[in-house]
């Protein structure tokens, strides 16, 4: 089977981690899948043995996007080059993304052609990403292509739930495709405690981004003084420098038992700041697939946090026990400023969010954001902006009946080491790179076996995925603007 992945580049991690994991899987189970992989800038790593630069194909604006048509004729020329003839199909990755329209286009007209494509989105533009989207304005009709001959891979069950909604009508299938966790001893079971780190320490092993929710850190933080949180990495984001900042000083000022970008402040590797911490914690308010879910077993650490429900539904069901995990950190209204202020942060964030993509504001929606957010007059801090985040922490830090009760709810903890035993079978078993290759390559063959007569093109409406996504219950004052 000859096949061409496609991918707007190969920087280190992310999807060029998915793309090199499932090529190391392939060459360890000898399974004669013949690749190239064609992406934007060149590859610096060793995993993938044939790539070629396609000029184009790299992030871009409308305005600096090449023409589709030329895009397409490049990535079927380097792919015949490389494979000798045109690849049994195409599998691409964020097609949809918003990073390149002229890539969105493309995909649209190799699949008019009559080409064998898995379209395999980690990520949605109608997710939390107006930008994005209003860079998908001249060619979001052509977003969704749908045939027999046109399938979709989905990172968890969330997402095979909303394409499979918006492609109902279709012949495309939404396979169900969770990423892979590399073997055990990633971390190494060797590494020496590293006597510069914190003592009892809670490891956020995450780089500072908004929707990682670093306020919540600092809640765990205040109300529990015998231990010490941190979180590894600094943003590499310059729009969000100022806000890291102010968290940082916001934990010197308040004498928190909290490191923000740990790893940053000492001189020891990765793998020694996981092996030197009693427990991982995360506080994420979203995540495409959930690696943080997975990976801590595998380091023979125990997870405690915020679970994420519509994630990590597909682990639970795969043996991963996550119940330790809390599914909202409550804290009683009364703890805000000004309680009634709530009701019109969250109508103001909503009709600019929905403005922002282009859409009215449903009746009812801020009513049913606010009931979303406050159940039985309490509030779920990590749906709270960063200064409300800052008052109620302010709040806590002056009542010991608020502390206790968010240290009864966050139950932070190191589990017993035969959780964690268990926990890291079921990841091994289920979310290996083995199973992992080995479903893809069933994808692949359900795929190519669509009759040849078979084929006709159709688009489904876009805007039905963005609704689904914008749902008022799904709003987060840190995931907008």
């Amino acid at each position: 089977m000859k096949v061409a992945i496609v991918h707007y580049h190969l920087e280190p991690g992310g999807v060029t981690r998915v793309i090199e994991n499932t090529l190391v899987a392939w060459a360890e189970m000898g399974k004669a899948i013949e690749t190239v992989v064609l992406s934007g800038r060149p590859y610096s790593g060793k995993s993938i043995p044939d790539t070629r630069v396609i000029q184009g194909l790299d992030y871009a604006t409308p305005e600096q996007a090449i023409s589709p048509a030329l895009l397409m004729d490049r990535m079927k020329e380097a792919a015949r080059n490389s494979l000798g003839g045109m690849p049994d199909l195409w599998h691409v990755h964020n097609h949809s993304l918003g990073k390149n329209p002229s890539l969105t286009k493309a995909c649209s007209m190799l699949a008019q052609t009559g080409e064998f494509m898995l379209l395999h989105p980690h990520d949605f533009a109608e997710d939390g990403r107006p930008h994005n989207f209003k860079a998908l304005e001249e060619v979001y009709v052509h977003a969704y292509p749908s045939s027999s001959r046109i399938h979709y891979a989905a990172l968890n069950n969330r997402d095979r739930l909303f394409l499979s909604n918006l492609l109902a009508s279709s012949d495309s299938r939404v396979h169900l495709l969770a990423n892979s966790i590399p073997k055990f001893g990633a971390v190494g079971d060797a590494d020496p405690v590293d006597t510069s780190l914190p003592e009892n320490l809670f490891l956020y092993p995450v780089r500072a981004v908004r929707r990682k929710n670093l306020g919540e850190l600092a809640l765990l933080a205040a109300v529990h003084p015998d231990k010490h949180f941190a979180n590894s990495l600094g943003p590499t984001n310059p729009a969000f420098n100022p806000q890291f900042e102010r968290w940082k000083s916001f934990a010197r000022e308040s004498d928190l038992p909290l490191t923000y970008g740990l790893g940053e402040l000492v001189d020891c590797s990765f793998p020694s700041m996981v092996s030197g911490s009693e427990a991982i914690v995360s506080t994420s308010v979203a995540e495409g697939f959930g690696l943080g879910f997975l990976e801590p077993w595998t380091f023979g650490k125990s997870l405690c946090g915020r679970n994420l429900q519509e994630i990590t539904g597909d682990f639970s069901e795969h043996g991963v026990q996550l119940d330790n995990l809390y599914n909202r950190l409550e804290v009683d209204l009364e703890l805000l400023p000004d309680p009634a202020a709530l009701t019109q942060r969250i109508k103001t964030a909503l009709t600019n969010f929905f403005n922002d993509y282009g859409e009215a504001l449903p009746s009812g929606a801020s009513q049913e954001a606010y009931e979303s957010f406050v159940i039985e007059n309490q509030v779920d801090f990590g749906r709270l902006d960063e200064p409300l985040q800052q008052e109620v922490i302010r709040a806590v830090i002056n009542s010991e009946e608020a502390s206790a009760a968010i240290r009864t709810q966050s139950a932070i903890t190191s589990l017993p080491q035969n959780r964690i035993e268990l926990n890291a079978r079921a990841v091994q078993e289920n979310f290996s790179m083995e199973a992992y290759g080995t479903k893809l390559i069933q994808i692949y063959q359900d795929l190519i076996r669509v009759p040849s007569s078979d084929g006709k093109v159709g688009f489904a409406k876009g805007r039905n995925l963005l609704k689904q996504f914008l749902s008022p219950s799904r709003l987060n004052l840190l995931r907008t603007d």
